[in-house]
């Protein structure tokens, strides 16, 4: 029982803190300058993260990291309104055949690709809503988000010079695995390639409980639905 009270305090504390928080992102958005979006601004939570390679990744082919420039982020909805994490440090790790990576990602011919992010600095603005999201994806024993491919596709977009992919692999979120089929965005130019796009998922499918508080007359839910925007680079060490 005391276990049981201690997880609804936890996720009504998640639920207050991440309206708090979005509130008071929102209010200084406006002291900064007014509506970020008609400025065309980047938002914080699209800042590039730290970039690295996975430890311990062993390429058998042609090696590409993640590089400088890449960025990943929650963004969560609630009956009042949206709020995010920011991945404040990425790894990236891939091995591809030899040659040309177009061709290359055309035969899917990508031995293996690991993408990590780790908990400890997937932050939003408040303190208190990381603790919270913390303790949600049991990070205390499942320290990291861990996307693995399993196998891609590639075709020409519709745009020169642009590919889309299909991209089927395995993510895994507070300890549990799910199967899942990314369709990034793709641009290759100096030897880099770029993937972009949006994955939906639902947080019941990890596990995870999307919290709710009642609050006098009414209630504060989070959906669980929530999506992942990810724009993330590879290229040669």
């Amino acid at each position: 029982m005391k276990h049981s009270t201690q997880s609804m305090i936890g996720t009504f504390g998640f639920i207050a803190v991440c309206l708090i928080a979005t509130t008071i992102d929102r209010s200084q958005a406006w002291a900064d300058g007014g509506n970020q979006l008609m400025q065309n601004q980047t938002h914080w939570y699209e800042k590039a993260a730290t970039a690295a390679p996975v430890a311990d990744f062993k390429a058998k082919g042609q090696s590409l990291i993640l590089k400088d420039g890449s960025y990943l982020y929650l963004e969560g909805d609630s009956t009042l309104h949206k709020y995010q994490i920011h991945a404040n440090a990425l790894q990236g790790s891939a091995s591809v055949a030899a040659g040309d990576l177009v061709k290359v990602l055309k035969a899917g011919s990508v031995d293996a690709m690991t993408l990590v992010v780790p908990l400890k600095d997937f932050k939003s603005r408040e303190s208190g809503l990381d603790d919270n999201a913390n303790k949600a994806l049991k990070s205390k024993d499942n320290p990291n988000i861990t996307f693995t491919l399993k196998s891609e596709a590639l075709k020409a977009g519709d745009k020169a010079d642009t590919y889309a992919m299909t991209a089927k692999g395995e993510l895994t979120i507070a300890g549990t695995t799910v199967p899942v089929t990314l369709k990034p965005d793709v641009t290759v130019k100096d030897g880099k390639v770029e993937l972009k796009g949006v994955q939906k998922l639902k947080m019941s499918d990890y596990k995870v409980t999307p919290p709710s508080i009642s609050l006098l007359v009414t209630a504060i839910t989070c959906t669980d639905d929530v999506d992942i925007h990810y724009d993330v680079i590879f290229g040669k060490p």
